[in-house]
C-alpha cells in the first residue's frame, strides 16, 4: 500500500512500515511489529530493536488504511 500525505510518502506491508520524507530524501523504517497507532492526533509509532520515531499522519483515514493493512489495534 502507498499513501501520500503532506510530508511524504507510506508504503507498507504487512510485515514493514517505511516513510520517506520529502525534504532531504530521509526514509524512516521500521518491522510492522515495532508499529503502535494513535488515533488522536493520528499518528504511527515505532519503537522496537533499534528503532525509534513517530509520524503525525494528515487525517485519521490514512491511519485507518494502515491499521487495516496492519491487524493492529490503536493505543
Amino acid at each position: 500500500m502507498v499513501l501520500d500525505f503532506s510530508q511524504g510518502k507510506l508504503i507498507a506491508t504487512e510485515f514493514e512500515v517505511q516513510i520517506r520524507l520529502s525534504v532531504a530524501n530521509v526514509v524512516l523504517q521500521a518491522s510492522a511489529e515495532d508499529i503502535s497507532l494513535r488515533l488522536d492526533p493520528p499518528m504511527i509509532i515505532a519503537n522496537g530493536g533499534g528503532v525509534r520515531w513517530s509520524m503525525k499522519l494528515d487525517n485519521a483515514e490514512q491511519l485507518d488504511a494502515l491499521q487495516a493493512l496492519l491487524g493492529i489495534d490503536y493505543l
